[in-house]
């Protein structure tokens, strides 16, 4: 697809309409077109962006931004489980090498860690006799199930796997994250050092892999910084264990500034939960990996998908040949297949983003390095056939949802 995946900044120069009798103050146009965006008609000749009144000064190619992703690969007992080829350990792992080794994936960063650790402050009571959930140890510890208080006890989750619920350890890194090819040594090697067993403490695991993330983000402004959750399970400990609850926590890590999306791999039937918590991530929905068929390169598939999401769907703020950037002055033009320039129009922050419309934000409301396309743009540019086209307009004052 052209001009999505980091391409180059070539630039058309369109001189300033200024103001006439029908639009005074030169800003854009109010006519609409077509059927999936909000488009901005009345271009006058020479402004290739679709916005009217000649107001334009620089239309921009949308360029790629570098990326960065931390996994946090589910080391569950259930991951020792055969299936074609070996265990989903080994092929979950083989698909990861196999992934850094590609030479297309040179230059993007991976870092790594595990869940369950068991190691850390924070492990959970190993009593298994509750009746409510502090009964289970530390707060995040538990659930009780089955307790039906005074008389009948039940059992915590997830008490006898002594799995972390320390988010801190999560959001420890085995490996930090760095450039590829550089770091897939470092990967491979802890990988090698470790084994599936424990449980699925999915709740601190994945808090945990978001304020590493958000960390990152924060000292590399620049960069494209994501969350991918592996798992082969629903949650067994560490609360929250309810999918709502999960979802709340990716829909934080979304919602926030900066804004860190996450991306899911379920390797095994778990499409209904999985979905939920990708979307909520602000990805569209999980990748579930077959276990009947192969699960390596269906792996290896789901990362290099989730590649070519976050390159398509991330654009550098251009910089104008002259002057600075005025951030109010910036819009986003997306020129599908055979059709017409359409302006996809701003929205204040991530948890604005429509569901079912189009929309960008930054990713710094206070201080924006990069422009973030919504999930529903987002999937409208990646599921456009070859010849789509993203451009970033300067000088007309930004079309606002």
């Amino acid at each position: 697809m052209a001009c999505v995946h980091g391409c180059g900044a070539g630039s058309s120069q369109d001189g300033d309409g200024g103001a006439n009798s029908s639009n005074p103050s030169g800003s854009a146009g109010a006519g609409v077109g077509g059927d999936v965006f909000t488009g901005v008609g009345g271009a006058g000749a020479g402004n290739s962006s679709g916005i009217g009144g000649g107001c334009a000064s620089e239309t921009v190619d949308g360029t790629g931004v570098p990326l960065d992703m931390f996994i946090m690969l589910d080391q569950s007992g259930s991951m020792g489980d055969s299936v074609q080829g070996g265990t989903k350990w080994t092929a979950v792992t083989g698909a990861i090498n196999n992934y850094m080794a590609l030479p297309a994936s040179a230059g993007i960063g991976v870092g790594i860690q595990y869940f369950p650790l068991t190691t850390g402050g924070l492990v959970c009571n190993p009593n298994p006799i509750c009746f409510v959930d502090g009964d289970c140890g530390a707060p995040g510890c538990g659930p009780c199930f089955g307790a039906i208080p005074p008389s009948f006890p039940g059992i915590c989750m997830g008490a006898l796997d002594t799995d972390s619920c320390n988010v801190a350890d999560y959001a420890t890194p085995d490996v930090a994250i760095a450039p590829l090819p550089g770091v897939a040594t470092a990967i491979t090697a802890s990988m090698a050092a470790h084994s599936p067993t424990g449980g699925t403490p999915t709740a601190p695991a994945l808090q945990g892999a978001i304020d590493h993330a958000t960390a990152h983000a924060m000292a590399n402004p620049s960069h494209v910084v994501l969350v991918v959750l592996a798992t082969d399970g629903d949650p067994t400990s560490c609360t929250p264990t309810d999918i709502p609850g999960i979802q709340a926590i990716a829909a934080a890590g979304f919602n926030a500034s900066p804004s860190i999306l996450t991306f899911v791999i379920g390797v095994g039937n778990l499409q209904a939960n999985l979905d939920a918590i990708a979307q909520s991530g602000g990805s569209n929905a999980a990748f579930i990996v077959d276990t009947n068929q192969n699960v390596e390169q269906q792996f290896l598939d789901a990362l290099e998908q989730i590649k070519g999401t976050a390159l398509g769907c991330a654009y550098a703020i251009p910089v104008p040949t002259m002057g600075n950037p005025d951030f109010n002055q910036v819009n986003v033009e997306w020129t599908p297949p055979g059709g017409d320039p359409q302006i996809i129009p701003k929205v204040t922050d991530p948890s604005a983003c429509p569901p079912n419309g189009p929309g960008w934000y930054y990713n710094d409301a206070q201080n924006p390095t990069q422009i973030l396309l919504c999930p529903y743009s987002c999937n409208e540019v990646e599921m456009a056939s070859e010849g789509g086209q993203v451009r970033i307009v300067l000088g007309c004052e930004t079309i606002v949802e």
